[in-house]
């Protein structure tokens, strides 16, 4: 039988950091478990494919109670893979808005939690490819970049809203 100082149920993004960071102790012995497989699959890696994989075996299925005025379920896709839902996103990257961060501290008493506070946490874990400080990381472990390829259409709709 072996014996873990910490055990993480959860490979996504969080459970993924936090044994990592643990893990830096070579003295501590870190269990992750993931109910769902690698995140190998091409899908994953692809973004336009991103939707295929709804409802597989790499998407825990939930879906809402009955909504009213629609009269149905809704699907909400969550990711059953290491990565979790993070996996399942088109790999898009994206913070909260900070005044969410503001309210939790001064709406909901949550000391530390607002912008300003969790921002260096951002900038640590960001590797940011093309924004750089006071807002962005250039050294963390979190490779964030634009997309390789942009479609003529995105150009005009930035172009339209911009006018």
């Amino acid at each position: 039988m072996s014996i873990y100082d910490f055990i993480i149920i959860g490979g996504g993004s969080a459970g993924c950091v936090l044994a990592n960071r643990l893990s830096a102790d070579e003295s501590a012995r870190v269990l992750l478990l993931e109910a769902g497989g690698e995140d190998s699959a091409p899908e994953v890696h692809i973004p336009a494919l991103f939707g295929t994989m709804f409802g597989t075996n790499v998407d825990w299925a939930y879906r809402t109670v009955v909504q009213a005025g629609t009269g149905r379920r809704i699907a909400v896709p969550r990711g059953r893979m290491l990565g979790g839902s993070s996996s399942l996103n088109a790999m898009i990257y994206a913070r909260g808005n900070p005044a969410d961060y503001d309210a939790w501290e001064t709406g909901h008493g949550a000391a530390g939690w607002g912008h300003r506070d969790v921002l260096p946490y951002f900038r640590r874990s960001e590797h940011n490819s093309r924004l750089g400080p006071p807002w962005h990381g250039a050294d963390g472990p979190l490779h964030v970049q634009d997309p390789v390829y942009v479609h003529e259409l995105n150009e005009h709709w930035v172009e339209s809203a911009q006018a």
